[in-house]
């Protein structure tokens, strides 16, 4: 056969291989194609920063801390459905573990990884059913309290109030993430309600529920349209069981914020099965001017309300007066002085120390 034929023929083998692969491939992407017709998905990377010193404290070393180091990506899957997962690489992996006491020692039974410690801070979707409700499915922030809805990057001082970052019991009453289901929304544009159902109350993030009830958490915000600068409601949570099982959370909040300043105040009640827990806070904060801002805080925090005895269990109060500086509309520094008292335990030394905290958020 001549040479000529066979380079021919195989130029149209190869160009009908191409058409028969073309057709196949778009007919493979059709059918794996996924997605509203018309409708572009995007896509979002956000990030959170903090570091801070902490000098002074009789209770805790003088030293850096990584505060937070969060980073979130979130996105539009359609019109109606959003997503996103965030992680805070800033996170102390740690252990929970079991012992038993043999002879006069103790021994260690079993050991496993604290689920909440792990980096997953948010994973969820949220379907918007429509401008006055919508629902988030996942590991979402349980919707308690009001400080603890507010964006860390937006809270007014270096850390927390107490009711919210102390975690003697290993998991704070406000500002905690677990995996639900929740409907939030706003009625009449006046009435701002959170509610769903979740395995535990903020300390099963990342696990699968260890039992069979399922907390029940809701919060309510009232926005008065004749004054708009006000917000006032409650909050609450309910998880059955025995009576040395049982979970519940109650609280109230109010808050008046204008461009020049805040007031903000809330509390908190807890029963874990015999535990009660008791805080509540009262916060003003000043705006002079666009950079500038003037911060002071009273914190009240009964970890036990049964006893006083030991740093596990005394009732504390902080007084945190301080300011922070933006140098720019993403990064700000903060200073916090902190005087802390444990008015019910003479064993444990009262103290003032200071919090120097740089951020940043994007």
């Amino acid at each position: 056969m001549p040479f000529r034929s066979i380079r021919a023929r195989w130029a149209v083998i190869t160009f009908a291989s191409c058409v028969l692969a073309g057709q196949l491939a778009a007919q493979d992407t059709a059918e794996v194609s996924h997605g509203v017709p018309g409708f572009v998905p995007t896509f979002n990377v956000h990030g959170y920063i903090q570091v801070y010193y902490r000098a002074g404290d009789p209770l805790v070393k003088d030293g850096f801390r990584l505060r937070k180091s969060d980073l979130k990506f979130n996105g539009d899957v359609s019109p109606k459905l959003k997503w996103r997962v965030t992680f805070d690489a800033g996170k102390l992996l740690s252990l929970n573990t079991k012992t038993t006491e043999i002879a006069d020692s103790s021994a260690l039974l079993d050991a496993a990884v604290d689920q909440k410690s792990k980096l997953l801070q948010d994973a969820a979707l949220t379907y918007i059913v429509n401008e006055h409700l919508n629902f988030d499915i996942g590991q979402q922030v349980i919707p308690m309290s009001l400080e603890g809805k507010i964006s860390s990057s937006q809270v007014e001082t270096v850390e927390r109030n107490l009711f919210t970052s102390e975690r003697s019991r290993a998991v704070g009453l406000a500002d905690v993430r677990d995996v639900g289901v929740s409907a939030n929304g706003f009625v009449l544009n006046t009435i701002e309600y959170h509610a769903g159902v979740f395995n535990e109350t903020g300390d099963a993030a990342g696990t699968t529920d260890a039992n069979q009830q399922k907390a029940f958490i809701g919060r309510i915000s009232i926005h008065p349209p004749f004054i708009p600068a006000l917000q006032f409601g409650a909050t609450g949570a309910y998880e059955g069981g025995t009576s040395t099982a049982q979970r519940r959370r109650g609280g109230t909040e109010v808050e008046f914020r204008v461009p020049l300043f805040t007031l903000r105040a809330e509390s908190m009640s807890a029963r874990d099965g015999l535990l009660q827990r008791f805080g509540w806070y009262g916060l003003g904060a000043l705006r002079p001017t666009s950079h500038v801002q003037l911060v002071a805080r009273f914190d009240s925090w009964d970890r036990d309300l049964s006893q006083n005895a030991s740093i596990a269990n005394a009732y504390e109060q902080q007084v945190v007066v301080g300011g922070s500086y933006a140098l720019d509309p993403v990064t700000r520094i903060s200073v916090n002085v902190v005087r802390q008292t444990f008015p019910n335990v003479s064993s444990i030394r009262p103290g003032t120390f200071l919090l120097t905290a740089f951020q940043a958020f994007w």
